[in-house]
């Protein structure tokens, strides 16, 4: 059973934890996938949700995509359509025939808001006047200070840093160690919280590190780690555990 005890160090992910993209890209893929027919109802758009987790978590396919078709031009986004349906359930030739609308379609149509969610901000002050170090660390290849600077957030964090600052991405457990480094935290006084659960809990976890899962969709329901719908949960958790 998970116990906050000794916990002095929360470390956060950003995209899809601290900061929401409003509707998610999910959401419109499967709107238009839902009009062609996706075969498995919303047991399929899990599947399909989880694929893709794994698939951004420095998979071995998105590796060989990335060098296959370069990274993030036309020609990855369209064969990821292909991977996309594929994953949904869609047979092989279906993938192939509809993967060209459904890339243009999300070209075209998929502008989200970007959202941090109210009770973000207040959580990671609690935290920080209850002692605890408040640290980010992302995916991301490119540096975020204008981003945190922009969205406020840097005002509620000790430290943080991408991915590809450091040239290391998660689920590898390099990146935590630097995150660790940064917090002068050992890993059994850490925690980290995201919401991918094949990069962020499997590599805290290969770390040493306590993971948390966010997950206000169910997408894993069968999470063998502590859940949570929303960040303001964490005052919860962790108020037993406080510093002053």
């Amino acid at each position: 059973m998970f116990s906050p005890n000794g916990i002095n160090t929360i470390i956060f992910d950003l995209d899809g934890t601290l900061r929401h993209s409003v509707p998610t890209g999910h959401d419109v893929f499967w709107e238009y996938a839902a009009g062609l027919g996706a075969p498995n109802g919303e047991g399929g758009r899990r599947k399909a949700v989880q694929w893709a987790n794994r698939y951004w978590a420095d998979s071995e396919d998105l590796l060989i995509d990335m060098k296959t078709f370069g990274k993030g031009n036309q020609e990855f986004w369209a064969n990821y359509a292909v991977r996309q349906l594929t994953a949904l359930g869609f047979p092989p030739d279906q993938a192939e025939k509809y993967a060209p609308d459904l890339h243009t379609h999300m070209s075209e149509n998929y502008n989200p808001q970007d959202v941090i969610p109210d009770d973000v901000p207040v959580t990671l002050d609690w935290l920080r006047e209850h002692d605890f170090t408040v640290g980010l660390v992302t995916n991301r290849s490119d540096p975020i200070d204008e981003y945190v600077e922009k969205t406020g957030l840097v005002n509620h964090l000790d430290f943080y840093f991408t991915a590809g600052e450091i040239g290391t991405w998660k689920p590898k457990p390099e990146i935590f160690y630097y995150a660790l480094g940064m917090a002068n935290a050992k890993p059994e006084q850490a925690a980290y919280v995201g919401d991918n659960y094949y990069a962020d809990i499997i590599g805290a976890r290969a770390a040493n590190i306590q993971p948390i899962l966010i997950d206000p969709e169910d997408i894993f329901p069968e999470a063998d780690c502590p859940t949570i719908r929303k960040i303001g949960e964490l005052q919860g958790i962790f108020g037993n555990n406080s510093q002053t």
